[in-house]
């Protein structure tokens, strides 16, 4: 993978992210939840939109320190897993679903993970 088409895939996880933060979260008797009611999403924009913005750094040359983007999609990660437990736990509960929105950032930080692996330098 070369380092432009490791780049468009950061570029995707983040995006992912993003949209994931809108999604509903959470679905129990017709209506939806997303993370902006209650949740974590606004962690979540950012950090999509932290690593879009890194992806295109990459994508059009420009340098910064690849420990950012690691901490940025390590840190989503971690928290879509805790909201994604969290959100099982209210499902279970109370007979809900988890929503879309989780399993698209779920998506995302992979992506953006396998997109940060594959653009990483060799030594």
């Amino acid at each position: 993978m070369t380092k432009k088409n490791a780049a468009v895939a950061v570029i995707v996880g983040g995006l992912l992210l993003v949209v994931g933060s809108f999604l509903p979260w959470f679905t129990y008797a017709g209506e939806s939840v997303n993370g902006f009611d209650g949740g974590d999403a606004w962690f979540t924009l950012f950090a999509g939109l932290i690593l879009a913005v890194l992806g295109y750094m990459t994508y059009a040359g420009r340098s910064y320190p690849s420990w950012i983007g690691w901490v940025v999609a390590a840190l989503a990660g971690v928290l879509v897993v805790i909201d994604y437990f969290d959100i099982k736990d209210t499902a279970d509960l109370f007979g809900g679903s988890v929503g879309m929105g989780v399993w698209i950032m779920f998506a995302g930080v992979i992506v953006a993970l396998v997109g940060l692996f594959m653009g990483r330098k060799e030594a």
